[in-house]
């Protein structure tokens, strides 16, 4: 979750200033509309196959439309691409975080589940607090769109070790029955 959530850390500490530098100003509150809309969205369409276990195709899309809206920040210059760069992010960490988060709880033991999302809650600040001083870092040398950009290489990394050990961990975890619940405490009908 750290790699996931550096570039959300970039866009949330310097979407205003990039939205400035574009001459977008005025259309910043509403990316933020724009965020939470998708986020919500992403929350309400998805409930059925988060339910049934669907998780790596979830993911997986998730991943894929935040690659691809880090990437366009690169050729961003109108308010109509901001806004719907704000709304595909929402619905991309609408699904990601809470999926995440059930992966966390629903392979911890009970007793430990606290520590358990503690451990994945500070993950993720960590994560914010690296992208904010990595853009931070970047904008002075290859500005803000680039930046924005290259903090795309996260997700792929953080894909990566998504499919190669938390997929298949989760997987056996869920084939050996010791997963009961998932996400908002349903039951898991794999």
């Amino acid at each position: 979750m750290i790699l996931i959530m550096i570039p959300f850390g970039a866009m949330l500490a310097y979407s205003a200033m990039l939205a400035q530098e574009k001459g977008l100003s005025a259309a910043t509150p509403y990316f933020y509309i724009f965020l939470a809309a998708g986020m919500f969205l992403s929350k309400l369409s998805t409930q059925t196959m988060i339910d049934q276990g669907k998780h790596k195709i979830l993911v997986v899309m998730s991943l894929m439309i935040l690659i691809v809206t880090m990437g366009s920040y690169y050729f961003l210059n109108s308010t109509p691409h901001l806004l719907m760069a704000g709304f595909l992010l929402g619905i991309g960490y609408g699904l990601l975080q809470p999926l995440f988060q059930s992966f966390v709880t629903g392979t911890t033991p009970a007793p430990k589940r606290g520590a358990a999302n503690a451990t994945y809650l500070l993950s993720y600040d960590i994560g914010i607090g690296i992208g904010s001083l990595l853009m931070g870092i970047l904008q002075e040398s290859i500005g803000l769109s680039t930046g924005f950009a290259m903090t795309s290489v996260a997700y792929l990394i953080g894909g990566l070790i998504y499919l190669v050990y938390v997929e298949p961990y989760y997987a056996r975890q869920s084939s050996s029955g010791s997963l009961s619940y998932g996400l908002y405490g349903h039951q898991i009908t794999e």
